[in-house]
Protein backbone atom coordinates (compact mmCIF):
# COMPACT_ATOMS: atom_id res chain seq x y z
CA UNK A 1 0.00 0.00 0.00
CA UNK A 2 1.20 3.51 -0.83
CA UNK A 3 0.64 5.99 2.00
CA UNK A 4 1.58 8.90 -0.30
CA UNK A 5 0.99 9.21 -4.04
CA UNK A 6 2.04 12.35 -5.91
CA UNK A 7 1.04 12.42 -9.57
CA UNK A 8 2.45 15.07 -11.94
CA UNK A 9 2.26 17.89 -9.40
CA UNK A 10 3.17 21.45 -10.29
CA UNK A 11 3.26 24.38 -7.87
CA UNK A 12 3.70 27.89 -9.25
CA UNK A 13 3.63 31.35 -7.72
CA UNK A 14 2.89 33.48 -10.74
CA UNK A 15 5.79 32.83 -13.13
CA UNK A 16 7.95 31.26 -10.41
CA UNK A 17 7.78 27.46 -10.55
CA UNK A 18 8.54 25.85 -7.17
CA UNK A 19 7.66 22.26 -8.13
CA UNK A 20 7.69 20.94 -11.69
CA UNK A 21 5.83 17.79 -12.80
CA UNK A 22 6.63 15.75 -9.68
CA UNK A 23 5.59 12.11 -9.44
CA UNK A 24 6.60 10.08 -6.39
CA UNK A 25 5.26 7.65 -3.82
CA UNK A 26 5.86 6.38 -0.30
CA UNK A 27 5.06 2.78 0.61
CA UNK A 28 3.73 1.76 3.99
CA UNK A 29 6.63 1.20 6.39
CA UNK A 30 9.17 3.09 4.27
CA UNK A 31 11.34 6.06 5.13
CA UNK A 32 11.66 8.28 2.07
CA UNK A 33 14.05 11.24 1.92
CA UNK A 34 13.63 14.30 -0.27
CA UNK A 35 17.18 15.54 -0.72
CA UNK A 36 18.08 18.90 -2.17
CA UNK A 37 19.69 22.27 -1.48
CA UNK A 38 17.89 25.21 0.09
CA UNK A 39 15.33 26.56 -2.37
CA UNK A 40 14.92 23.22 -4.15
CA UNK A 41 11.18 23.08 -3.43
CA UNK A 42 11.28 20.42 -0.69
CA UNK A 43 9.21 22.33 1.85
CA UNK A 44 6.74 23.49 -0.81
CA UNK A 45 6.13 19.89 -1.85
CA UNK A 46 5.79 18.66 1.72
CA UNK A 47 3.29 21.40 2.57
CA UNK A 48 1.14 20.23 -0.34
CA UNK A 49 1.35 16.66 0.93
CA UNK A 50 0.06 17.56 4.39
CA UNK A 51 -2.53 19.99 3.06
CA UNK A 52 -1.17 23.42 3.93
CA UNK A 53 -0.75 24.29 0.24
CA UNK A 54 -2.76 23.24 -2.82
CA UNK A 55 -1.07 22.11 -6.06
CA UNK A 56 -1.39 24.38 -9.08
CA UNK A 57 -1.76 21.24 -11.16
CA UNK A 58 -1.68 17.50 -10.54
CA UNK A 59 -2.99 15.25 -7.81
CA UNK A 60 -1.89 14.12 -4.35
CA UNK A 61 -3.32 11.27 -2.31
CA UNK A 62 -2.41 10.68 1.33
CA UNK A 63 -3.68 7.43 2.83
CA UNK A 64 -5.98 7.20 -0.17
CA UNK A 65 -7.60 10.62 0.28
CA UNK A 66 -6.97 14.26 -0.59
CA UNK A 67 -4.58 15.98 1.85
CA UNK A 68 -7.17 18.58 2.90
CA UNK A 69 -9.62 15.89 4.07
CA UNK A 70 -10.19 16.65 7.77
CA UNK A 71 -10.10 12.95 8.67
CA UNK A 72 -6.64 12.61 7.14
CA UNK A 73 -5.14 15.33 9.32
CA UNK A 74 -5.93 13.25 12.42
CA UNK A 75 -3.92 10.37 10.97
CA UNK A 76 -0.77 12.42 10.33
CA UNK A 77 2.12 13.49 12.50
CA UNK A 78 3.84 16.59 11.13
CA UNK A 79 6.98 18.43 12.26
CA UNK A 80 7.34 21.55 10.08
CA UNK A 81 10.69 23.19 9.40
CA UNK A 82 12.02 25.43 12.19
CA UNK A 83 9.12 24.48 14.49
CA UNK A 84 9.56 24.52 18.28
CA UNK A 85 7.41 23.34 21.19
CA UNK A 86 5.54 25.99 23.15
CA UNK A 87 8.19 27.57 25.36
CA UNK A 88 5.89 28.45 28.26
CA UNK A 89 4.55 24.89 28.54
CA UNK A 90 6.30 21.91 30.08
CA UNK A 91 7.30 18.91 27.99
CA UNK A 92 4.26 17.00 29.26
CA UNK A 93 1.87 19.89 28.69
CA UNK A 94 3.11 20.27 25.11
CA UNK A 95 2.39 16.60 24.46
CA UNK A 96 -0.99 16.76 26.21
CA UNK A 97 -2.03 19.94 24.41
CA UNK A 98 -1.17 18.48 21.00
CA UNK A 99 -3.14 15.36 21.83
CA UNK A 100 -6.22 17.41 22.67
CA UNK A 101 -5.82 19.45 19.46
CA UNK A 102 -5.83 16.20 17.49
CA UNK A 103 -8.90 14.88 19.27
CA UNK A 104 -7.16 12.11 21.19
CA UNK A 105 -9.15 10.97 24.28
CA UNK A 106 -7.63 12.06 27.61
CA UNK A 107 -6.98 8.52 28.86
CA UNK A 108 -5.23 7.65 25.60
CA UNK A 109 -3.08 10.79 25.83
CA UNK A 110 -2.02 9.80 29.34
CA UNK A 111 -1.18 6.21 28.41
CA UNK A 112 0.51 6.96 25.11
CA UNK A 113 2.21 10.06 26.49
CA UNK A 114 3.92 8.01 29.20
CA UNK A 115 5.10 5.51 26.60
CA UNK A 116 6.52 8.32 24.45
CA UNK A 117 8.32 9.93 27.39
CA UNK A 118 9.99 6.58 28.05
CA UNK A 119 10.75 5.83 24.40
CA UNK A 120 12.23 9.27 23.71
CA UNK A 121 14.13 9.45 27.02
CA UNK A 122 12.16 12.48 28.22
CA UNK A 123 10.83 11.17 31.56
CA UNK A 124 13.16 13.29 33.67
CA UNK A 125 12.24 16.37 31.59
CA UNK A 126 8.45 16.00 31.75
CA UNK A 127 8.01 19.04 34.06
CA UNK A 128 10.70 21.19 32.41
CA UNK A 129 9.57 24.24 30.45
CA UNK A 130 10.28 23.75 26.76
CA UNK A 131 12.15 27.05 26.54
CA UNK A 132 14.75 25.65 28.95
CA UNK A 133 15.50 22.57 26.83
CA UNK A 134 18.50 22.03 24.57
CA UNK A 135 17.96 21.88 20.81
CA UNK A 136 18.06 18.08 20.81
CA UNK A 137 15.53 17.78 23.65
CA UNK A 138 13.21 20.26 21.93
CA UNK A 139 13.34 18.10 18.80
CA UNK A 140 12.54 14.98 20.83
CA UNK A 141 9.58 16.82 22.36
CA UNK A 142 8.33 17.73 18.88
CA UNK A 143 8.59 14.09 17.84
CA UNK A 144 6.55 13.07 20.90
CA UNK A 145 3.94 15.71 20.03
CA UNK A 146 3.77 14.43 16.45
CA UNK A 147 3.35 10.82 17.63
CA UNK A 148 0.72 11.36 20.33
CA UNK A 149 -2.13 10.49 17.93
CA UNK A 150 -0.35 7.28 16.83
CA UNK A 151 -0.11 8.55 13.22
CA UNK A 152 -0.11 6.29 10.19
CA UNK A 153 2.33 8.68 8.51
CA UNK A 154 5.01 10.94 10.00
CA UNK A 155 6.25 13.92 7.97
CA UNK A 156 9.45 15.69 9.07
CA UNK A 157 10.76 18.78 7.31
CA UNK A 158 14.52 19.16 7.97
CA UNK A 159 14.28 17.32 11.31
CA UNK A 160 17.90 17.86 12.40
CA UNK A 161 18.73 21.31 11.03
CA UNK A 162 20.49 23.41 13.65
CA UNK A 163 21.39 20.47 15.89
CA UNK A 164 24.94 19.63 16.92
CA UNK A 165 26.36 16.33 15.60
CA UNK A 166 25.63 14.39 18.80
CA UNK A 167 22.00 15.55 18.99
CA UNK A 168 21.58 14.87 15.27
CA UNK A 169 22.68 11.26 15.72
CA UNK A 170 20.35 10.85 18.70
CA UNK A 171 17.42 11.92 16.51
CA UNK A 172 18.58 9.50 13.79
CA UNK A 173 18.55 6.63 16.26
CA UNK A 174 15.03 7.55 17.38
CA UNK A 175 13.80 7.59 13.79
CA UNK A 176 15.53 4.28 13.00
CA UNK A 177 13.85 2.68 16.02
CA UNK A 178 10.49 3.97 14.77
CA UNK A 179 11.26 2.53 11.34
CA UNK A 180 11.91 -0.89 12.91
CA UNK A 181 8.43 -0.64 14.45
CA UNK A 182 6.93 -0.08 10.98
CA UNK A 183 6.38 3.70 11.06
CA UNK A 184 5.96 5.25 7.59
CA UNK A 185 7.95 8.47 7.22
CA UNK A 186 8.67 11.21 4.71
CA UNK A 187 11.53 13.54 5.55
CA UNK A 188 13.28 16.38 3.81
CA UNK A 189 16.97 17.03 4.34
CA UNK A 190 20.03 18.61 2.80
CA UNK A 191 22.34 16.28 4.75
CA UNK A 192 23.66 13.46 2.54
CA UNK A 193 24.65 11.33 5.53
CA UNK A 194 21.18 11.69 7.03
CA UNK A 195 19.47 10.54 3.83
CA UNK A 196 21.85 7.61 3.36
CA UNK A 197 21.58 6.53 7.00
CA UNK A 198 17.79 6.70 7.31
CA UNK A 199 16.10 6.33 3.95
CA UNK A 200 14.95 3.25 2.06
CA UNK A 201 14.73 5.40 -1.06
CA UNK A 202 15.94 8.89 -1.90
CA UNK A 203 14.61 11.51 -4.30
CA UNK A 204 17.09 14.16 -5.47
CA UNK A 205 14.96 17.28 -5.85
CA UNK A 206 15.75 20.56 -7.57
CA UNK A 207 12.33 21.94 -8.40
CA UNK A 208 11.69 18.61 -10.16
CA UNK A 209 12.76 15.04 -9.43
CA UNK A 210 16.30 14.56 -10.75
CA UNK A 211 17.06 11.05 -9.46
CA UNK A 212 15.14 8.39 -7.52
CA UNK A 213 16.26 5.09 -6.02
CA UNK A 214 17.78 3.33 -3.06
CA UNK A 215 21.23 4.58 -2.03
CA UNK A 216 22.73 1.42 -3.56
CA UNK A 217 20.80 1.80 -6.83
CA UNK A 218 21.87 5.42 -7.18
CA UNK A 219 25.52 4.54 -6.58
CA UNK A 220 25.40 1.69 -9.10
CA UNK A 221 23.72 3.85 -11.73
CA UNK A 222 26.00 6.88 -11.50
CA UNK A 223 29.30 5.43 -10.28
CA UNK A 224 31.02 5.49 -13.67
CA UNK A 225 34.50 6.21 -12.35
CA UNK A 226 36.94 4.65 -9.92
CA UNK A 227 39.74 6.08 -7.83
CA UNK A 228 42.77 3.78 -7.50
CA UNK A 229 45.56 4.38 -5.00
CA UNK A 230 48.91 2.74 -5.81
CA UNK A 231 50.59 2.46 -2.41
CA UNK A 232 54.05 1.67 -3.82
CA UNK A 233 54.28 4.86 -5.87
CA UNK A 234 51.88 6.94 -3.81
CA UNK A 235 50.00 7.89 -6.98
CA UNK A 236 46.21 8.21 -7.14
CA UNK A 237 44.51 7.48 -10.47
CA UNK A 238 40.97 8.24 -11.56
CA UNK A 239 39.61 6.08 -14.39
CA UNK A 240 36.26 5.71 -16.15
CA UNK A 241 34.58 2.36 -16.66
CA UNK A 242 35.46 -1.20 -15.70
CA UNK A 243 37.69 -1.85 -18.72
CA UNK A 244 39.98 1.05 -17.82
CA UNK A 245 39.94 -0.11 -14.22
CA UNK A 246 41.04 -3.64 -15.21
CA UNK A 247 43.89 -2.29 -17.35
CA UNK A 248 45.14 -0.08 -14.54
CA UNK A 249 44.97 -2.83 -11.93
CA UNK A 250 46.92 -5.21 -14.19
CA UNK A 251 49.69 -2.62 -14.49
CA UNK A 252 50.15 -2.21 -10.73
CA UNK A 253 52.65 -4.57 -9.09
CA UNK A 254 52.15 -3.84 -5.41
CA UNK A 255 49.26 -3.13 -3.07
CA UNK A 256 46.44 -0.87 -4.23
CA UNK A 257 43.02 0.31 -3.18
CA UNK A 258 39.96 0.93 -5.35
CA UNK A 259 37.31 3.45 -4.30
CA UNK A 260 33.97 4.13 -5.97
CA UNK A 261 32.38 7.58 -5.69
CA UNK A 262 30.41 8.27 -2.52
CA UNK A 263 26.73 9.20 -2.56
CA UNK A 264 27.78 12.77 -1.77
CA UNK A 265 30.09 12.94 -4.80
CA UNK A 266 27.36 11.51 -7.03
CA UNK A 267 24.81 13.96 -5.62
CA UNK A 268 27.04 16.97 -6.23
CA UNK A 269 27.78 15.88 -9.80
CA UNK A 270 24.16 15.04 -10.65
CA UNK A 271 22.82 18.29 -9.21
CA UNK A 272 25.52 20.30 -11.01
CA UNK A 273 24.55 18.67 -14.31
CA UNK A 274 20.89 19.45 -13.61
CA UNK A 275 21.49 23.19 -13.28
Amino acid sequence: MNVIEVNRVWKAYGKLIANEDITMFVKEGEIIALLGPNGAGKTTLVKQIYGELTPTRGEIRVLGKRPNDRHIKKLLGVIPQECEPYGDLTVWDNIYYMGRLKGVPKDEIKNRGEILLEKLDLKDKRNTLARDLSGGLKRRTLIAMALINNPKLLILDEPTTGLDPEARREVWEILLNMKREGQSMLLTTHYLEEAERLADRIYFLSRKIIVEGTPTQIKEKFADWYEVTDYASGKVYKVKGEEELKKLIMSINGKFEVRMPSLEEIYLQVMKNAE
